[in-house]
């Protein structure tokens, strides 16, 4: 049997509480077996660190103390991707709700083309 690819999903926040909260409730919802959720956030000065903790605590929040900027911030993510050996990394915006088949669809995609190639 083999294993269904690992997929991190990097959500990056920087004040968007509200958003990055919907987003968040959203992705935990997806029906691929293998994923984890980062949010790295961009220095934010509100509550959404501590609010995120709150509502999602399994979900990593990597905090780069400044605004490093929409790619500087990705880069993060994709580096803690990597770092837990990602086979998959999703970059999605905070402001974003998903389908809860969006990984699997994503993943079918990805190993039709991976095929073919």
């Amino acid at each position: 049997m083999t294993r269904d690819p690992h997929a991190v999903v990097v959500t990056l926040n920087w004040n968007g509480k509200r958003d990055t909260l919907e987003c968040l409730s959203s992705v935990r919802a997806i029906d691929y077996p293998s994923f984890e959720i980062v949010v790295v956030d961009n220095g934010s000065t509100d509550d959404s660190v501590p609010a995120i903790k709150v509502h999602f605590p399994g979900i990593s929040v990597t905090e780069t103390g400044q605004n490093l900027g929409y790619a500087g911030g990705n880069n993060v993510g994709m580096r803690y991707a990597n770092q837990q050996g990602a086979d998959y990394v999703l970059l999605l915006n905070n402001d974003t709700i998903v389908d809860r088949s969006l990984l699997t669809a994503l993943a079918r995609a990805a190993r039709k083309l991976g095929d073919d190639a």
